[in-house]
């Protein structure tokens, strides 16, 4: 068994932060503290997990974790930007250049991880706003590079920080990344034995000048802090597929809702040539031909399908090998179609949501471009249907 110390910091209204200073970097927030506490066993779980998918040194999966609160502090917690965190006794410690190089390592990991799941993401998913007071990704990006220099600032005086930082809201954002971790650490590396184990009351950029820092506090909150917002990156890459899947289902439902007020035993023509039981299979194709793209772009390929030279001739072609299929068989092969089309948009990694890959008639765009033709395509004939129930109506 594992035993781990854990110090609390607990806000006025009951919100908690429960921290492992063994384990740097693994945090719980909660609602209280016996939620945290009761969270915490799952997320030392799950950092040793992490250390152990890059390569470092960690209990196995098996072995039990015991946690013993070792203090509390009542009115502190970085629960939003700029709120004071505690100092615990752990955090005096002073670190040695070999301790702080280990840091760097993890530290290196966490950004190896935010990097795979945001490098690649074009600059439409780096600036769609998710609302509901969420943060752009580019936003939350440029936060944890910024509060890294500001976490430096808390140990180097304000003359003696880097040049680079003076002008830096203009760089390319994930230029911008790299050069504020690399100087980063040159900073910390250049701390001399005497600042790696003082205490520091910095008055600057603060609205806490009573809040006590230390190296290792630094150090600990580096990794908190962006194993934090890389969770926050994965919840907007995941409400990004939620919009789609919202619009997907929204408009396969006004499309149902048309086809329940048409007669499926019609014969007659209500797209072109085409009776009720061919638009079914009309739309159906089309989504198994999606299908095998996004397959192929949730393995981080491009999506080179088959390209379609001409449209008209692939509908006619596809139309006519169903001709003589029954009602009942094309709209099941629609639902069908649909439900192989989510599970290849769940099974998509967040990191390749927003990547660019080249379409096969042209152009890029992303898996959500890729998607974006369903919903418009349901509607595009619910309207069609819609005119023509409303005509035979009257």
């Amino acid at each position: 068994m594992t035993r781990y110390a854990v110090y609390l910091e607990r806000a006025e209204g009951g919100l908690c932060m429960a921290h492992v200073p063994a384990l740097p970097g693994c945090m719980v927030r909660a609602t209280g503290r016996d939620e945290a506490l009761g969270a915490l066993p799952g997320a030392i779980r799950a950092y040793h997990a992490w250390l152990r998918d890059h390569g470092e040194a960690a209990p196995g999966e098996a072995e039990p974790v015991a946690l013993e609160v070792a203090g509390e502090v009542e009115g502190t917690g970085p629960f939003n930007p700029g709120d004071a965190a505690a100092l615990f006794p752990s955090d005096r410690e002073p670190v040695t250049p070999k301790e702080m190089e280990a840091h760097f390592r993890l530290m290196a990991h966490a950004r190896a991880d935010l990097l795979a799941l945001a490098g690649g993401l074009c600059d439409e998913f780096l600036d769609w706003e998710p609302g509901g007071g969420c943060f752009t990704l580019r936003r939350i990006l440029r936060h944890v590079g910024n509060a890294e220099e500001w976490y430096v600032s808390r140990l180097v005086a304000p003359e003696s920080l880097p040049t680079e930082w003076q002008d830096d809201e203009g760089m390319p954002l994930w230029d911008f990344l790299e050069m504020e971790r690399r100087t980063a650490l040159d900073c910390l590396r250049a701390l001399s034995a005497e600042e790696r184990a003082g205490v520091f009351y910095p008055t600057a950029w603060t609205s806490h000048p009573d809040e006590a820092w230390t190296l290792r506090k630094v150090l600990r909150r580096f990794l908190e802090h962006e194993r934090e917002h890389t969770g926050q990156v994965r919840e907007v890459l995941e409400l990004r597929r939620g919009a789609i899947l919202a619009d997907l289902h929204t408009a396969r439902q006004e499309l149902l809702a048309v086809l329940s007020d048409l007669d499926p035993s019609c014969p007659d023509p209500v797209c072109g040539e085409w009776a009720l039981k061919d638009v079914l299979g009309h739309l159906a194709d089309w989504e198994w031909f999606g299908i095998d793209g996004l397959r192929l772009m949730s393995r981080g390929e491009p999506p080179l399908v088959e390209p379609i030279e001409d449209i008209d001739a692939w509908n006619r072609a596809h139309a006519a090998a169903r001709r003589g299929q029954p009602w009942e068989v094309a709209l099941a092969d629609l639902h069908a179609a649909r439900e192989a089309l989510l599970d290849a948009l769940q099974a998509l990694a967040p990191c390749f949501l927003g990547q660019k890959y080249p379409f096969p008639w042209g152009g890029e765009g992303t898996p959500v471009d890729w998607l974006a033709v369903y919903p418009a395509h349901d509607r595009e004939h619910a309207e069609e249907l819609a005119a023509l129930a409303g005509q035979r109506d009257r």
